[in-house]
């Protein structure tokens, strides 16, 4: 494993504060993407076995944040995830410092699942 290095929900916002293009990457299981109805604004869902073709929607040059739901023993993909985005020559991954529900607690920005993945 290439080993990621996380990133807190304030160092992200205060990336885009300075005008820096963030990707979201939504490694969530399926339960959990389902049950909450909801992903940060922007999100790309990836999955291992998809993650060629998932990945293929992300921007090269721009940060690649990936996150899960926060729960730990249920991300054991997440890692995984970012590690297959950096094998796939996209720049700068980071894996985001309490997953969903840290973003969540910090009242930041998100929309449903239904509607299109459209970065903010």
């Amino acid at each position: 494993m290439l080993m990621v290095s996380r990133i807190t929900p304030r160092q992200v916002l205060s990336r885009m504060t300075k005008g820096e293009h963030v990707a979201f990457v939504d490694a969530r299981t399926d339960e959990a993407w389902l049950s909450s109805g909801l992903r940060l604004t922007g999100a790309v869902r990836v999955r291992l076995p998809s993650i060629t073709r998932d990945a293929a929607q992300l921007p090269s040059s721009s940060l690649v944040v990936v996150y899960g739901s926060g729960n730990d023993a249920r991300d054991v993909d997440v890692p995984r995830v970012a590690d297959g985005l950096r094998a796939l020559g996209l720049g700068e991954v980071r894996v985001l410092a309490g997953g969903f529900s840290g973003w969540i607690d910090q009242r930041c920005a998100v929309q449903d699942t239904r509607e299109p993945a459209v970065a903010a």
